[in-house]
């Protein structure tokens, strides 16, 4: 490993740890606050939402003063940088939703277009045969990032879980590429574990700290996103390729699976997919009584297992259909404990309504 990869984490925790410090006693003035309400928004007090901008720029910074930037195609830095900005304007504006999809779609076609990453091939996922997409790669990219970007949006729903899974699928990441120092970037990934584990510093509940002092805001869950999206689709690359496609699915098997569930529930109900409500899991585990931190606990905890799962099938050389059909079962498994949750809130409301009319 060279000296720019040991100096990135180190780099990446400094520099977003003071800018952190930087913007913290500037946020309010900045309109990048985040005040807690009805419905989902139960946090205790109003909270600075300045801790992605810090994750973005201190990235950036690391990568810049390291001399490791030009690792990335001008392609990841831009798309990076459309996201950042919208999210921050969302944090401050509350953009319609259209515009934040619109810049999704934009970042995703910078990346096929621009940075010419895209998915050309799904791999072996039914037989041992690869499933190429053809005229399909373009659409099925766009789509596959966006997935990813809005599943990490998703997720920042309690302290610390956003982070976590991100922090988690970027671990994972970082060792693979260091593992197979031919292929794929290493020293990015590892600048990015630094960023955030100095945002988590400040976000991740602990024995001592209660409550999250600082949020991501849509300016980090969006713009984190697409670093995710970025790294799992260069990775599946043919000219270097890292990994498989499916070890991608269980490197982000929590965030997509409570994605895909909670936007199929919405749609069946003729709702929009993009609404807010409490059906999320850690939404589900909490409302069960579990406390906030033990519910992100559980959640990042299963999720770096399922990750592991994925990277020791690829480490072992593991057929990549297996590797899916298992995908498959466990994402069975979780709609079941999901919809039990729910089935158990659901039996729980209608007792509390019960005994409150006698």
């Amino acid at each position: 490993m060279n000296t720019a990869a040991i100096l990135a984490p180190v780099l990446g925790f400094g520099l977003t740890l003071g800018l952190i410090r930087l913007l913290l006693p500037r946020a309010e003035r900045w309109g990048l606050i985040d005040h807690p309400g009805a419905g989902r928004k139960d946090h205790g007090g109003a909270t600075p939402t300045v801790g992605g901008l810090a994750v973005a720029a201190g990235l950036a910074l690391a990568a810049l003063l390291g001399q490791f930037a030009a690792e990335m195609h001008p392609a990841f830095w831009a798309g990076l940088l459309l996201l950042a900005l919208t999210g921050t304007a969302d944090d401050i504006l509350e953009l319609q939703p259209a515009i934040k999809f619109a810049a999704q779609i934009a970042a995703a076609l910078l990346m096929v277009y621009w940075g010419g990453r895209m998915l050309h091939s799904l791999g072996n996922l039914v037989s041992t045969e690869p499933l190429t997409l053809g005229r399909l790669a373009v659409p099925l990219t766009v789509f596959a990032v966006i997935g990813v970007v809005n599943a990490v949006n998703f997720c920042d729903g309690a302290d610390g879980l956003a982070g976590g899974l991100v922090f988690i699928a970027v671990f994972w990441i970082a060792v693979m590429s260091a593992a197979t120092a031919q292929a794929g970037p290493v020293t990015l990934p590892l600048g990015l574990l630094g960023c955030t584990a100095a945002f988590l510093a400040f976000n991740l509940r602990s024995p001592w700290r209660s409550r999250a002092t600082i949020f991501l805001g849509d300016a980090g869950s969006l713009s984190l996103g697409f670093v995710v999206a970025w790294l799992t689709v260069d990775a599946a690359q043919p000219r270097a390729q890292l990994f498989a496609p499916v070890t991608a699915i269980w490197l982000v098997a929590i965030p997509i699976s409570d994605t895909i569930v909670c936007m199929s529930r919405r749609l069946l109900r003729g709702q929009s997919p993009f609404r807010a409500d409490r059906t999320h899991l850690h939404h589900i585990l909490i409302d069960l009584g579990m406390p906030a931190g033990s519910a992100v606990a559980l959640i990042l905890a299963i999720a770096f297992v399922l990750a592991a799962a994925g990277v020791a099938g690829w480490a072992l050389g593991i057929r990549e259909h297996v590797m899916f059909y298992s995908a498959m079962a466990v994402f069975a498994l979780y709609i079941l404990l999901v919809q039990l949750g729910l089935w158990r809130l659901a039996v729980g409301r209608s007792a509390a309504a019960v005994e409150h009319k006698i």
